[in-house]
């Protein structure tokens, strides 16, 4: 659907519109970065609400996140948690260690792959690079399996990527049930299965992960210092001093996280397109 706004937008030279979808939901796309800065500054509070859907409704966990959901104490909630805990320069330059490891494992990637007279798929490093980067980030680890000897991914972390993508693409797919919430939970034309499958998949990955790291925090004597966004999660507290999410709110939000963070990987591609190399 993307591609179709961008040739739309293209198609009419601008760089904001108005679409108006069936169900009575508006589409806002913007592509100039200053007008979308001036919409976050003014309008926030307008152009923050999202429209109801199974899918956005399937990957945040009843709509318990920041992204994806409706406008309501819940955003409110978690949007103060992002704001304060996770988007801030400190936080960007206490977790710069993890981005430039997986910067150093793309290199090594690609050269292990030309040493060995492989070719290198740009769309398998640039998807993995970004799913090992958000991992890292968000678990502290690159691989939910065992580590590959070239520094590529695992038949996990494949299975992983690929249902984030699916999830990314099924999220607001306009399936018959969006616009007949009576039909939620009939699969009519098939799009709420894709989108359950992939959401058990991704969560079936990083759920165990969470659980553990969550016991380690309760224990005594266990962890006690944080080394990426799930500790951060975890031990953000509230005015009485105690734990401000709970354990679905954590899984979900890392759900969200994940899947709206992958997808960096077409930006990448454009710069690529966008090169312009001298021989």
């Amino acid at each position: 659907m993307f591609r179709w706004v961008h040739k739309l937008m293209k198609d009419m030279n601008t760089d904001i519109c108005l679409i108006r979808l069936p169900g009575g939901a508006n589409l806002v796309p913007v592509l100039d970065p200053a007008i979308a800065r001036e919409m976050l500054r003014k309008q926030d509070a307008t152009f923050a609400d999202r429209s109801i859907s199974f899918g956005s409704h399937a990957v945040s966990g009843g709509y318990v996140t920041t992204a994806a959901v409706p406008y309501n104490d819940q955003w409110r909630k978690m949007r103060k948690v992002f704001t304060s805990e996770i988007v801030s320069p400190a936080r960007h330059v206490w977790l710069q260690e993890k981005r430039d490891e997986e910067a150093d494992n793309l290199v090594f990637y690609v050269h292990s792959r030309c040493m060995a007279g492989k070719s290198v798929d740009l769309r398998v490093a640039t998807r993995h690079y970004c799913g090992n980067v958000m991992r890292k980030i968000m678990f502290g680890r690159r691989f939910f399996g065992e580590p590959t000897a070239d520094g590529g991914p695992g038949k996990m972390e494949v299975k992983h990527v690929e249902a984030v993508f699916t999830a990314l693409k099924y999220l607001y797919w306009s399936c018959l049930s969006d616009f007949f919430p009576c039909l939620w939970g009939w699969n009519v034309d098939g799009k709420e299965k894709i989108i359950n499958e992939a959401n058990e998949t991704i969560r079936g990955y990083q759920d165990p992960i969470i659980d553990a790291r969550i016991q380690e925090w309760r224990n005594n004597g266990g962890k006690t210092e944080m080394d990426d966004l799930l500790d951060v999660f975890i031990t953000v507290k509230d005015e009485q001093g105690k734990p401000l999410l709970t354990p679905h709110e954590i899984k979900s939000q890392a759900t969200v996280y994940i899947i709206f963070s992958n997808p960096v990987y077409p930006m990448i591609l454009s710069r690529i397109n966008l090169m312009r190399v001298k021989m």
